[in-house]
């Protein structure tokens, strides 16, 4: 784990001359003095949860909700700086053992009947599926045509990224209908989706990285209105701007002040 004097990147916003991309001065001028830190957490118990986004850590923030208090996790995890630190040498071994370290704490947050999706690239796909496999229930891998990512080189044009879909027990919802060794309830095969998903179509100037439609089919799959879903590395906000659209409660963190800034902005704009 990194060292305590090691210090937690900064960023543009500290330059009024010089904004992130998306903000300008009178976004900084509105939503920085709105940024709450995991210090200002305080959800010791189930009833005491309320929606918001933090600077934060990912474990940090997630060491500070109570247990079995989420429905639903999403997250796209850092492959960079991916425990918010600025530092060199880091090694597949630590973020191997990153990676563990927040999913089993996923495990601890999740209701017994939530889910977990997690979307990364192919090359990390393998280390997911063994690290999920450790605890959850794994229900399948969804292969999507991610056009964003689309990167072409001298073979063939990568344009695909993975999504794992976990559960934490083998009785869970899927499709606004429960699911597990006690359902009465036989689903219709006819009304099956495929995992294939090739169809997603881009966000056209919102600034986000993961269109809204494959987030919809996520929350449409595994949460009802007003369930409670985590994003522990909110990035841009993306996550939160569909869960505000989808009537789902949200809470995110993010240790980029200039995403995390950005974040509130879409949020709040949505």
């Amino acid at each position: 784990m990194p060292d305590s004097s090691e210090k937690i990147k900064t960023y543009h916003y500290n330059n009024p001359m010089e904004t992130f991309p998306g903000l300008s001065i009178d976004d900084l001028n509105r939503y920085l003095p709105a940024i709450q830190t995991s210090e200002d957490i305080s959800m010791e118990n189930k009833n005491e949860l309320r929606d918001g986004v933090f600077l934060s850590k990912c474990l940090d923030g997630m060491s500070k909700l109570p247990t079995e208090s989420i429905d639903l996790i999403i997250s796209a995890p850092p492959k960079e700086n991916w425990d918010g630190i600025e530092r060199s040498g880091n090694t597949l071994q630590e973020y191997y053992q990153w990676n563990q370290d927040w999913i089993q704490e996923s495990y601890r947050l999740l209701k017994k009947s939530g889910a977990i999706y997690i979307m990364c690239p192919w090359q990390y796909s393998g280390m997911y599926q063994g690290l999920l496999s450790n605890a959850f229930q794994i229900q399948t891998r969804i292969t999507w045509r991610d056009q964003k990512k689309a990167s072409h080189n001298k073979t063939w044009a990568n344009e695909t990224s993975d999504i794992w879909f976990a559960t934490k027990t083998d009785e869970f919802l899927f499709k606004q209908h429960p699911i597990g060794v006690n359902t009465i309830e036989v689903p219709d095969s006819n009304n099956e989706e495929s995992n294939l998903w090739i169809d997603i179509p881009l966000n056209k100037n919102d600034g986000g990285r993961f269109p809204q439609e494959l987030l919809f089919k996520i929350l449409d799959a595994s949460s009802f209105k007003l369930n409670w879903v985590l994003d522990p590395f909110m990035g841009f906000g993306d996550i939160g701007v569909a869960c505000k659209n989808n009537g789902r409660r949200f809470i995110g963190f993010e240790t980029n002040k200039d995403y995390l800034l950005l974040a509130m902005k879409r949020i709040d704009n949505s």
